[in-house]
Protein backbone atom coordinates (compact mmCIF):
# COMPACT_ATOMS: atom_id res chain seq x y z
CA UNK A 1 0.00 0.00 0.00
CA UNK A 2 1.27 3.39 -0.94
CA UNK A 3 -0.31 6.36 0.48
CA UNK A 4 -1.55 8.61 -1.69
CA UNK A 5 -3.69 10.88 1.28
CA UNK A 6 -2.80 10.82 5.18
CA UNK A 7 -5.51 12.54 7.88
CA UNK A 8 -3.93 12.68 11.23
CA UNK A 9 -5.53 14.19 14.14
CA UNK A 10 -4.69 15.10 17.77
CA UNK A 11 -1.63 13.06 17.84
CA UNK A 12 0.99 15.09 20.21
CA UNK A 13 0.98 18.99 18.49
CA UNK A 14 -0.40 17.72 15.48
CA UNK A 15 -3.74 19.59 15.86
CA UNK A 16 -5.25 18.59 12.11
CA UNK A 17 -2.92 17.49 9.26
CA UNK A 18 -4.33 16.62 5.73
CA UNK A 19 -1.99 15.43 3.19
CA UNK A 20 -2.89 14.26 -0.17
CA UNK A 21 -0.45 13.78 -3.72
CA UNK A 22 2.16 11.94 -1.54
CA UNK A 23 4.60 10.72 -3.70
CA UNK A 24 7.43 8.06 -3.71
CA UNK A 25 9.59 10.03 -1.49
CA UNK A 26 8.25 12.36 1.41
CA UNK A 27 10.28 15.09 3.16
CA UNK A 28 9.48 17.24 6.17
CA UNK A 29 11.54 19.76 7.92
CA UNK A 30 11.80 21.85 10.55
CA UNK A 31 12.94 22.90 13.71
CA UNK A 32 13.46 20.66 16.23
CA UNK A 33 9.79 19.71 18.52
CA UNK A 34 8.17 21.53 15.27
CA UNK A 35 6.07 17.89 15.24
CA UNK A 36 8.16 16.11 12.19
CA UNK A 37 8.52 12.77 14.55
CA UNK A 38 5.11 12.83 15.54
CA UNK A 39 4.26 12.82 11.51
CA UNK A 40 5.75 9.11 11.43
CA UNK A 41 4.64 8.17 14.25
CA UNK A 42 1.32 8.95 13.50
CA UNK A 43 1.84 6.31 10.73
CA UNK A 44 3.72 3.76 12.93
CA UNK A 45 0.54 3.92 15.33
CA UNK A 46 -1.67 3.21 11.91
CA UNK A 47 0.22 0.11 10.91
CA UNK A 48 1.08 -1.35 14.35
CA UNK A 49 -1.49 0.04 16.76
CA UNK A 50 1.65 1.68 18.82
CA UNK A 51 3.78 4.30 18.78
CA UNK A 52 7.77 3.83 18.38
CA UNK A 53 8.52 6.59 21.35
CA UNK A 54 6.41 5.11 23.84
CA UNK A 55 3.63 2.63 25.38
CA UNK A 56 0.76 4.93 26.91
CA UNK A 57 -1.37 6.29 24.62
CA UNK A 58 -1.90 9.75 26.81
CA UNK A 59 1.68 10.55 26.44
CA UNK A 60 1.24 10.98 22.56
CA UNK A 61 -2.60 11.56 22.22
CA UNK A 62 -2.78 15.86 22.66
CA UNK A 63 -3.36 17.21 26.21
CA UNK A 64 -7.23 17.28 26.83
CA UNK A 65 -8.83 15.28 24.21
CA UNK A 66 -10.14 11.66 24.85
CA UNK A 67 -8.41 9.97 21.26
CA UNK A 68 -6.08 10.01 18.25
CA UNK A 69 -7.29 9.67 14.46
CA UNK A 70 -5.08 8.21 11.75
CA UNK A 71 -6.69 7.89 8.41
CA UNK A 72 -4.60 6.23 5.05
CA UNK A 73 -5.87 5.91 1.63
CA UNK A 74 -4.21 4.38 -1.06
CA UNK A 75 -5.36 3.54 -4.90
CA UNK A 76 -7.53 0.57 -3.30
CA UNK A 77 -7.54 0.92 0.00
CA UNK A 78 -8.62 3.17 3.20
CA UNK A 79 -7.52 2.70 6.27
CA UNK A 80 -8.15 4.14 9.36
CA UNK A 81 -8.12 3.83 13.48
CA UNK A 82 -8.87 5.68 16.42
CA UNK A 83 -6.80 5.68 19.60
CA UNK A 84 -8.59 6.02 23.00
CA UNK A 85 -6.63 7.38 25.97
CA UNK A 86 -7.49 4.18 27.57
CA UNK A 87 -6.03 2.52 24.65
CA UNK A 88 -8.91 0.80 23.17
CA UNK A 89 -8.83 1.10 19.50
CA UNK A 90 -11.30 1.23 16.75
CA UNK A 91 -10.30 -0.22 13.36
CA UNK A 92 -11.57 0.61 10.03
CA UNK A 93 -10.59 -1.29 6.43
CA UNK A 94 -12.85 0.08 3.71
CA UNK A 95 -15.49 1.10 5.80
CA UNK A 96 -15.69 -1.83 7.92
CA UNK A 97 -14.83 -2.29 11.31
CA UNK A 98 -11.85 -5.35 12.05
CA UNK A 99 -11.07 -6.62 15.18
CA UNK A 100 -7.83 -7.36 14.94
CA UNK A 101 -4.24 -4.88 14.32
CA UNK A 102 -2.49 -7.53 11.96
CA UNK A 103 -5.03 -7.08 9.40
CA UNK A 104 -3.79 -3.30 9.13
CA UNK A 105 -0.36 -4.62 9.15
CA UNK A 106 -0.66 -7.39 6.77
CA UNK A 107 -2.19 -3.80 4.48
CA UNK A 108 0.51 -1.57 5.50
CA UNK A 109 3.78 -3.26 5.93
CA UNK A 110 6.45 -0.84 7.24
CA UNK A 111 9.75 -0.34 8.31
CA UNK A 112 11.08 1.96 10.90
CA UNK A 113 14.58 3.06 10.21
CA UNK A 114 16.51 5.63 13.07
CA UNK A 115 19.80 6.56 12.25
CA UNK A 116 20.42 7.45 16.26
CA UNK A 117 19.65 3.96 17.29
CA UNK A 118 21.31 1.01 17.79
CA UNK A 119 19.39 -0.89 20.07
CA UNK A 120 18.86 -3.98 17.87
CA UNK A 121 22.67 -4.74 18.15
CA UNK A 122 23.11 -3.37 21.65
CA UNK A 123 20.07 -4.11 24.01
CA UNK A 124 19.35 -7.74 23.88
CA UNK A 125 17.33 -10.58 22.46
CA UNK A 126 14.08 -8.92 22.25
CA UNK A 127 14.48 -6.27 19.38
CA UNK A 128 16.01 -8.82 17.49
CA UNK A 129 13.92 -11.12 18.10
CA UNK A 130 10.54 -8.94 17.04
CA UNK A 131 13.00 -8.02 13.80
CA UNK A 132 12.86 -11.42 12.96
CA UNK A 133 9.24 -12.06 13.62
CA UNK A 134 8.34 -8.89 11.31
CA UNK A 135 9.71 -10.34 8.74
CA UNK A 136 7.75 -13.93 9.48
CA UNK A 137 4.62 -12.26 9.75
CA UNK A 138 4.65 -10.82 6.17
CA UNK A 139 6.34 -13.98 4.53
CA UNK A 140 5.32 -16.61 6.18
CA UNK A 141 1.19 -17.06 5.41
CA UNK A 142 1.30 -19.56 8.73
CA UNK A 143 3.57 -17.96 10.87
CA UNK A 144 0.88 -15.87 12.65
CA UNK A 145 -1.71 -18.99 13.49
CA UNK A 146 1.43 -20.67 15.31
CA UNK A 147 2.72 -17.39 17.31
CA UNK A 148 -0.51 -16.95 18.37
CA UNK A 149 -1.28 -20.42 20.02
CA UNK A 150 2.07 -20.95 21.37
CA UNK A 151 1.46 -17.00 23.14
CA UNK A 152 -1.50 -18.17 24.87
CA UNK A 153 -0.11 -21.51 25.74
CA UNK A 154 2.61 -19.88 27.61
CA UNK A 155 0.88 -17.19 29.01
CA UNK A 156 -1.32 -20.38 30.65
CA UNK A 157 1.47 -21.80 31.55
CA UNK A 158 3.89 -18.71 32.98
CA UNK A 159 0.97 -18.08 35.19
CA UNK A 160 0.69 -21.67 36.50
CA UNK A 161 4.42 -21.40 37.30
CA UNK A 162 3.69 -17.64 39.16
CA UNK A 163 0.35 -18.58 41.17
CA UNK A 164 0.69 -22.53 42.07
CA UNK A 165 3.28 -23.81 44.06
CA UNK A 166 4.59 -27.46 43.85
CA UNK A 167 2.87 -28.26 40.10
CA UNK A 168 3.74 -31.64 39.13
CA UNK A 169 4.89 -32.67 35.39
CA UNK A 170 1.38 -33.77 34.59
CA UNK A 171 -0.31 -30.55 36.28
CA UNK A 172 1.74 -28.65 32.82
CA UNK A 173 1.49 -31.61 30.74
CA UNK A 174 -1.42 -30.05 28.74
CA UNK A 175 0.55 -26.98 28.31
CA UNK A 176 3.91 -28.45 27.97
CA UNK A 177 2.29 -30.83 24.73
CA UNK A 178 0.74 -27.01 23.09
CA UNK A 179 3.93 -25.61 23.88
CA UNK A 180 6.24 -27.88 21.93
CA UNK A 181 4.15 -28.52 19.20
CA UNK A 182 3.62 -25.03 18.14
CA UNK A 183 6.95 -24.16 19.50
CA UNK A 184 8.37 -26.45 16.84
CA UNK A 185 6.21 -25.35 13.90
CA UNK A 186 7.41 -21.33 14.80
CA UNK A 187 11.37 -23.07 15.38
CA UNK A 188 11.30 -24.53 11.62
CA UNK A 189 9.91 -21.77 9.98
CA UNK A 190 12.15 -19.59 11.31
CA UNK A 191 14.60 -21.36 10.36
CA UNK A 192 14.09 -21.42 6.64
CA UNK A 193 13.39 -17.83 6.51
CA UNK A 194 16.49 -17.01 8.57
CA UNK A 195 18.16 -19.06 5.69
CA UNK A 196 16.51 -16.92 2.65
CA UNK A 197 17.36 -13.67 4.56
CA UNK A 198 21.11 -14.71 5.05
CA UNK A 199 21.26 -14.28 0.98
CA UNK A 200 19.29 -11.03 0.68
CA UNK A 201 21.64 -9.57 3.77
CA UNK A 202 24.61 -10.67 2.01
CA UNK A 203 23.89 -8.33 -0.65
CA UNK A 204 23.15 -4.88 1.79
CA UNK A 205 26.31 -5.76 3.63
CA UNK A 206 27.98 -5.56 0.68
CA UNK A 207 27.16 -2.37 -0.39
CA UNK A 208 27.14 -0.72 3.22
CA UNK A 209 29.54 -2.15 4.69
CA UNK A 210 32.07 -4.00 2.39
CA UNK A 211 34.91 -4.85 4.29
CA UNK A 212 33.40 -6.57 7.01
CA UNK A 213 32.40 -10.18 7.61
CA UNK A 214 29.59 -10.46 9.21
CA UNK A 215 27.41 -13.65 9.53
CA UNK A 216 23.91 -13.89 10.69
CA UNK A 217 23.27 -16.91 13.36
CA UNK A 218 19.30 -17.97 14.09
CA UNK A 219 19.90 -19.32 17.89
CA UNK A 220 16.43 -21.24 18.99
CA UNK A 221 15.92 -20.62 22.28
CA UNK A 222 15.87 -24.32 23.40
CA UNK A 223 17.90 -27.81 22.74
CA UNK A 224 16.91 -28.63 18.96
CA UNK A 225 18.92 -31.68 19.34
CA UNK A 226 16.30 -33.30 22.05
CA UNK A 227 13.50 -30.87 21.36
CA UNK A 228 11.42 -28.81 23.18
CA UNK A 229 9.32 -30.81 24.68
CA UNK A 230 12.23 -32.63 26.52
CA UNK A 231 13.60 -29.18 27.55
CA UNK A 232 10.02 -28.39 29.27
CA UNK A 233 10.46 -31.96 31.09
CA UNK A 234 14.06 -32.21 32.21
CA UNK A 235 14.22 -28.41 33.46
CA UNK A 236 10.49 -28.85 34.96
CA UNK A 237 12.08 -27.52 38.65
CA UNK A 238 14.23 -25.02 37.34
CA UNK A 239 10.85 -23.17 36.07
CA UNK A 240 8.97 -24.20 39.44
CA UNK A 241 12.01 -22.26 41.51
CA UNK A 242 12.04 -19.20 38.79
CA UNK A 243 8.49 -18.75 37.73
CA UNK A 244 8.61 -18.94 34.27
CA UNK A 245 9.07 -20.73 31.29
CA UNK A 246 13.15 -20.89 30.83
CA UNK A 247 13.16 -22.63 27.43
CA UNK A 248 11.28 -22.04 23.74
CA UNK A 249 11.15 -19.97 20.86
CA UNK A 250 10.06 -16.74 23.06
CA UNK A 251 13.98 -17.20 24.22
CA UNK A 252 15.26 -16.97 20.23
CA UNK A 253 17.92 -14.81 19.35
CA UNK A 254 19.60 -13.03 16.38
CA UNK A 255 23.67 -13.54 16.72
CA UNK A 256 25.27 -11.51 14.48
CA UNK A 257 29.15 -12.47 14.53
CA UNK A 258 32.11 -11.12 13.13
CA UNK A 259 35.31 -13.25 12.72
CA UNK A 260 36.89 -11.20 15.91
CA UNK A 261 33.20 -11.78 17.99
CA UNK A 262 29.74 -10.60 18.40
CA UNK A 263 29.18 -7.40 16.31
CA UNK A 264 28.13 -5.47 19.89
CA UNK A 265 31.26 -5.88 21.09
CA UNK A 266 33.57 -5.08 18.04
CA UNK A 267 31.60 -2.51 15.42
CA UNK A 268 31.78 1.15 15.70
CA UNK A 269 28.54 3.16 16.81
CA UNK A 270 28.97 4.02 12.97
CA UNK A 271 28.99 0.90 11.79
CA UNK A 272 26.53 -0.56 14.18
CA UNK A 273 24.18 1.46 12.59
CA UNK A 274 25.29 0.52 8.80
CA UNK A 275 24.55 -3.17 10.16
CA UNK A 276 20.94 -2.39 11.35
CA UNK A 277 20.27 -0.47 8.15
CA UNK A 278 21.22 -3.98 5.95
CA UNK A 279 19.03 -5.78 8.11
CA UNK A 280 15.95 -3.86 7.66
CA UNK A 281 16.70 -3.03 4.08
CA UNK A 282 17.23 -7.26 3.32
CA UNK A 283 14.38 -7.80 4.78
CA UNK A 284 12.58 -4.81 2.86
CA UNK A 285 14.24 -6.30 -0.17
CA UNK A 286 12.37 -10.01 0.56
CA UNK A 287 9.30 -8.29 0.68
CA UNK A 288 9.64 -6.47 -2.39
CA UNK A 289 10.89 -10.17 -4.27
CA UNK A 290 7.31 -11.24 -2.57
CA UNK A 291 5.83 -8.24 -4.49
CA UNK A 292 4.60 -7.10 -1.73
CA UNK A 293 6.00 -2.64 -1.13
CA UNK A 294 7.08 -1.41 2.48
CA UNK A 295 6.48 2.32 3.74
CA UNK A 296 9.52 3.25 4.99
CA UNK A 297 10.00 5.57 8.41
CA UNK A 298 13.32 7.56 7.95
CA UNK A 299 13.90 9.83 10.90
CA UNK A 300 16.57 12.50 10.65
CA UNK A 301 18.10 11.00 8.31
CA UNK A 302 21.34 13.71 8.27
CA UNK A 303 21.84 13.53 12.02
CA UNK A 304 24.38 10.66 11.83
CA UNK A 305 25.12 9.33 8.20
CA UNK A 306 27.32 11.51 5.97
CA UNK A 307 26.59 12.32 2.83
CA UNK A 308 27.19 9.12 0.85
CA UNK A 309 25.50 7.22 3.11
CA UNK A 310 22.47 9.40 3.01
CA UNK A 311 22.15 8.70 -0.99
CA UNK A 312 23.20 5.07 -1.06
CA UNK A 313 20.19 4.63 1.17
CA UNK A 314 17.70 6.36 -0.61
CA UNK A 315 18.97 4.96 -3.75
CA UNK A 316 18.43 1.53 -2.36
CA UNK A 317 15.06 2.52 -0.67
CA UNK A 318 13.90 3.67 -4.06
CA UNK A 319 15.33 0.55 -5.81
CA UNK A 320 13.26 -1.34 -3.40
CA UNK A 321 10.07 0.48 -4.74
CA UNK A 322 9.16 1.89 -1.07
CA UNK A 323 7.22 4.59 0.04
CA UNK A 324 10.02 6.80 2.21
CA UNK A 325 8.80 9.47 4.68
CA UNK A 326 11.62 11.48 6.02
CA UNK A 327 12.38 14.15 8.69
CA UNK A 328 15.53 15.72 8.41
CA UNK A 329 16.60 19.30 9.72
CA UNK A 330 18.43 19.35 6.38
CA UNK A 331 15.97 19.23 3.39
CA UNK A 332 18.37 21.12 1.16
CA UNK A 333 21.07 17.98 0.96
CA UNK A 334 18.09 15.41 0.99
CA UNK A 335 16.60 17.33 -1.85
CA UNK A 336 19.77 17.07 -4.10
CA UNK A 337 20.02 13.34 -3.50
CA UNK A 338 16.47 12.97 -4.51
CA UNK A 339 17.37 15.40 -7.33
CA UNK A 340 20.45 13.83 -8.32
CA UNK A 341 18.64 10.23 -8.31
CA UNK A 342 15.73 11.55 -10.60
CA UNK A 343 13.34 10.28 -7.76
CA UNK A 344 9.52 12.00 -7.11
CA UNK A 345 9.58 13.78 -3.91
CA UNK A 346 7.07 16.13 -1.95
CA UNK A 347 8.32 18.65 0.40
CA UNK A 348 6.78 19.49 3.16
CA UNK A 349 7.30 22.05 6.14
CA UNK A 350 6.17 21.76 9.98
CA UNK A 351 6.05 24.27 12.10
CA UNK A 352 4.57 24.35 15.79
CA UNK A 353 2.19 21.28 14.39
CA UNK A 354 0.99 22.47 11.23
CA UNK A 355 2.21 21.06 7.86
CA UNK A 356 2.65 22.97 4.74
CA UNK A 357 3.05 21.52 1.39
CA UNK A 358 6.43 23.09 -0.07
CA UNK A 359 5.94 24.47 -3.63
CA UNK A 360 8.66 23.63 -5.90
Amino acid sequence: MHITRLNIQRVRNLETVALSGLQPFNVFYGQNGSGKTSILEAIHLLATGRSFRTHIPKNYIQNNTQDAIVFAQSATEKIGMQKQQSGEQLIKVNGDTVATQGQLAKILPLQHIDPLSTDIIDHGAKPRRQLLDWLMFHVEPEFYMAWQFYSRALKQRNSLLKTQRNLSLADLEPWNKMLSEYGEILHSQRLSIVEQWKTYLAEDLAQLLPNLNIQLEYSAGFHVEQGLLNDLVQFHQKDLDRRYTEYGPHRADLRLKTPLGDADVVLSRGQKKLLIMALKLSQIAMLHACNKETVVLLDDLTAELDLSAQQRLIERLSQLGSQVFITTLDHKSVQQHLQDLSISYQLFNVDNGRVQVVVQ
